[in-house]
């Protein structure tokens, strides 16, 4: 039996990668087998991704977009698909509505970004984790991060709006990821539980 697809979005901030590990060891516990992973990845199209998001590699906004592409080219190819293939839960932290929604923000265009990571498999179950910009800048700071392009509180606001249309468009559980750890826990899990029961 195929393994589901479930994905993680929202803003830098917003607990993608703890309520992920959360997800992932809930998981478990039901005596799921699970896949944890998340984009950018480590291969060296990851690290340019990462270099670049830090200013230690300069690259135009379009090429930032299409390195994000391959990268998730290579990751679907490597490591999620196989996972599926064997019958686990693939748990992804960000994917391509974290591309669509960062990338509009750079005034990519819309048409060509769509284009482009629609023609990636969809999730089965993707989660919109939605905090508000100050929530998020007072996680990232507050954890002493340095300072990455996005991470200003206009740019911010904008970047949640498209992740508010896109969570319409393609049917995103939209979580409210500004309160406590524990609490939005518990919300994905009973999400996630009643989904793949259905």
């Amino acid at each position: 039996m195929k393994g589901r697809l479930i994905i993680l979005e929202g803003l830098d901030g917003s607990g993608l990668f703890t309520q992920a590990t959360l997800l992932a060891q809930h998981l478990k516990r039901s005596g799921i087998k699970v896949f944890l992973t998340k984009e950018p990845t480590n291969s060296v199209i990851g690290k340019l991704i990462k270099a670049s998001l830090s200013g230690k590699f300069t690259v135009s906004a379009k090429t930032l977009q299409l390195l994000f592409s391959a990268d998730r080219s290579h990751h679907l190819n490597m490591e999620i698909e196989p996972a599926l293939n064997r019958g686990e839960t693939v748990i992804c932290d960000r994917y391509i509505f974290s591309t669509i929604a960062y990338g509009f923000v750079s005034k990519v265009n819309y048409k060509w970004l769509r284009t482009i990571n629609l023609n990636f498999r969809l999730p089965d179950i993707g989660i919109f984790l939605d905090v508000t910009p100050e929530t998020a800048l007072n996680r990232v700071f507050g954890k002493e991060s340095h300072l990455q392009l996005f991470d200003d509180k206009n740019r911010l606001n904008n970047v949640r709006q498209m992740y508010l249309q896109l969570a319409r468009e393609f049917h995103l559980k939209k979580i409210d990821g500004n309160d406590d750890i524990e609490h939005v826990s518990e919300k994905i899990n009973l999400l996630v539980d009643k989904l793949i029961k259905k």
